[in-house]
């Protein structure tokens, strides 16, 4: 048995080699019929490269070297061509140089490097779109810091990652369909029945991003915004397709799903570059009328025009509230001229010294809270 599984090997050993080696007089055979297209091609892809970095280095050296000048979105969107432009020059270069040699091969691999070729295009100038799109949207984001505009940033970055999977989805389509002719219409009802497979398996992901549209659309805040949401109170940092981060005054990074934000109530803390305070203030219930109109006439002194001057819209609304279980109540409303909860956190402790300071001048006594017992009858 054992010398008949030898006899068996050592033909099917010898017709192994024997295919091997007439693959290698094929190759040895094509490379000395075609030596002069495959050294022309490989020169060719390598005269594009070295010229693509040359001209890459020249274009850092005159950079490094000419004088500074103010950099403008025009400026900003050359500078970002010009790597997408010179690889784009490089591979039709490539292209070019590769022809002859690809006439040799036979026609599926010449029409197949062709549409690499092809492909290698269509995303180099999807990269080129890519770099244009990230430069526009860093300057409108610029433009739209600025308060006194239309524009909103959160609306801006929205759009921009949209643009971004428009363009992505856009070239992937053009480069199945019109270079590796491949059916886009079966691709996309197949694409239609698992995506809604996946909404029904993730209907809260989907709920989230429908909520960014939402937030998108009605504009509740911005980017920059401090707002209140639940026991969550903080600035807004960033919103995404899924949740909103915001952070806290204690400096938590908190995380709240954008379902939750376009459902809930979201109150708006701060306004063109102000911040209101509500300060509720107790005086004891044997206060005069005179009193009480000397302590409304004390915080309008202190608050009115408080670090600068108060713009109409922001003028400080001091009152007396209402009476109390065991105090008279004042409530004063001011808008401190800040955004940030280190600054908001040092002008009301100057506040609060400053009231503190001046009603104990003037006499007037905070109240707390006490019970007062009448004994009606005498006492046994």
């Amino acid at each position: 048995m054992q010398q008949y599984i030898c006899s068996t090997q050592i033909p099917a050993q010898e017709v192994i080699f024997s295919e091997i080696k007439e693959d290698i007089i094929r190759s040895e055979n094509f490379f000395h019929r075609h030596r002069k297209e495959i050294i022309h091609c490989f020169s060719g892809i390598l005269f594009s490269v070295v010229l693509l970095i040359i001209f890459l280095w020249l274009t850092r050296l005159l950079q490094k070297y000419l004088p500074p000048r103010k950099v403008t979105w025009k400026r900003e969107i050359s500078g970002t061509l010009l790597l997408p432009l010179g690889l784009l020059a490089a591979e039709f270069f490539s292209l070019m140089f590769s022809i002859p040699l690809l006439k040799t091969l036979p026609e599926k691999a010449e029409v197949l490097i062709i549409r690499l070729f092809y492909t290698g295009f269509a995303i180099t100038i999807a990269w080129g779109l890519l770099r244009i799109v990230s430069v526009i949207d860093r300057q409108i984001r610029h433009l739209a810091e600025k308060r006194d505009n239309a524009l909103d940033n959160l609306t801006v970055g929205i759009l921009g990652s949209i643009l971004k999977a428009a363009i992505l989805l856009t070239v992937f389509l053009f480069i199945g369909q019109n270079i590796f002719d491949i059916n886009i219409s079966a691709l996309l009802a197949s694409a239609g029945v698992i995506g809604l497979a996946f909404a029904l398996a993730a209907k809260d992901t989907v709920s989230n991003f429908f909520g960014t549209l939402v937030i998108v659309a009605d504009t509740p805040f911005r980017i920059g915004d401090r707002i209140e949401c639940g026991t969550v109170c903080g600035i807004v940092r960033e919103v995404g397709m899924r949740s909103s981060k915001i952070i806290t005054d204690d400096g938590t990074r908190c995380t709240i799903p954008n379902s939750i934000l376009t459902n809930a109530a979201v109150f708006q803390r701060n306004r063109k570059g102000h911040l209101k305070r509500v300060i509720d203030l107790a005086l004891t219930y044997d206060t005069t009328p005179e009193n009480m109109d000397k302590a409304l006439k004390l915080l309008h002194n202190i608050m009115d025009d408080f670090h600068g001057q108060d713009q109409p819209d922001f003028v400080p609304r001091i009152y007396f509230s209402s009476f109390g279980s065991y105090s008279l109540n004042i409530r004063a409303i001011i808008f401190f001229k800040t955004e940030s909860f280190e600054e908001e956190e040092r002008l009301l402790n100057e506040l609060n010294f400053t009231i503190l300071k001046e009603f104990n001048s003037a006499g007037l006594q905070f109240a707390y809270p006490t019970q007062t017992v009448f004994i009606q009858g005498n006492l046994p």
